[in-house]
């Protein structure tokens, strides 16, 4: 019988939910924009003049759903655009977009802060350093055929730990 409080995926999943539904609410209620749209502007704000693909590999998001919160964002006047070829748009964040960024960190960073309470410095440095193992093994998942076996030999590498997350 599965453990669900011991299987790993359903607990990440579990808490990735609660902490993104909840941001979602209140940056709605207080910014009026929901998690989608503060992810994408914290990657245009960190990574100037990208494109919508760049920000969907990096955030791990859907192409569509980074899309519609691009164009969302640039109609509310918080980000600007600019053509870069063929069918090629990029996107930087607008003095309002900056403005609102930072507003919004503040409080994802105090929530931040709420969720390791009790977390001692250490700790949190293990904690990250332990995600950041988790995610350069992910390539492992996707070469486990329906046999619960691996169908090709996947190397991961320890993550560098520089990848900045979005999250909220």
């Amino acid at each position: 019988m599965l453990d669900l409080d011991r299987y790993l995926p359903a607990v990440l999943v579990w808490a990735s939910n609660q902490i993104a539904n909840s941001a979602s609410r209140m940056y709605r209620e207080e910014f009026g924009i929901g998690i989608t749209d503060w992810r994408v502007l914290v990657f245009i704000e960190i990574y100037p003049w990208s494109t919508g693909a760049e920000a969907s590999t990096f955030i791990g998001l859907d192409k569509g759903a980074v899309s519609r919160s691009l164009s969302h964002l640039t109609e509310r006047g918080l980000l600007k655009s600019k053509s870069d070829g063929l069918r090629k748009i990029k996107y930087s964040t607008t003095a309002a977009g900056k403005r609102l960024y930072k507003r919004m960190l503040k409080v994802a960073l105090a929530r931040e802060e709420a969720l390791l309470t009790g977390f001692s410095g250490e700790e949190r440095e293990l904690l990250l350093q332990l995600l950041h193992r988790l995610l350069a093994n992910l390539p492992a998942i996707g070469a486990v055929n329906v046999h619960g076996s691996s169908s090709a030999s996947v190397k991961t590498e320890p993550s560098r730990g520089g990848r900045n997350a979005v999250k909220g």
